[in-house]
């Protein structure tokens, strides 16, 4: 990883990829060596589970198509991540900072006005670790 990209995480609930991106990387699993992010054994499976749990939910959809279920399951998800992204800012060494991005596949209209851009770049909800 290069210079100050790597003190900058993203965490993103995407169908079929990993949580955490930063720096040189596209998408890594948590308890990937080369991240060297140091975080704790029962942070890295239950970032790992959330990833799993967002691909079953867009299975389910896939095969199914029912919106309304979902709706409820990428709104827990979201609310997921976003109580996983305060725990990775946690235990991040100081300095460095997370930005929660939400999950894929979860429309504006499902999280209403909490959420009127989860992607802003002007404007990133910057979540730091300890300081």
């Amino acid at each position: 990883m290069d210079g100050e990209r790597e003190l900058h995480i993203t965490l993103l609930g995407e169908y079929k990829a990993h949580p955490v991106r930063t720096g040189g990387y596209d998408d890594f699993a948590p308890d990937d060596p080369r991240a060297a992010l140091g975080l704790s054994a029962a942070l890295a499976a239950d970032l790992s589970a959330w990833a799993r749990d967002i691909d079953a939910a867009m299975n389910t959809w896939l095969t199914g198509r029912d919106d309304a279920r979902w709706d409820a399951a990428f709104l827990r998800l979201h609310e997921q991540g976003e109580t996983l992204a305060e725990r990775l800012a946690t235990e991040l060494a100081p300095g460095r900072t997370v930005t929660y991005e939400g999950v894929q596949g979860v429309s504006c209209a499902v999280l209403g006005t909490r959420l009127a851009n989860p992607v802003d770049p002007a404007d990133p909800v910057h979540r730091s670790s300890r300081d």
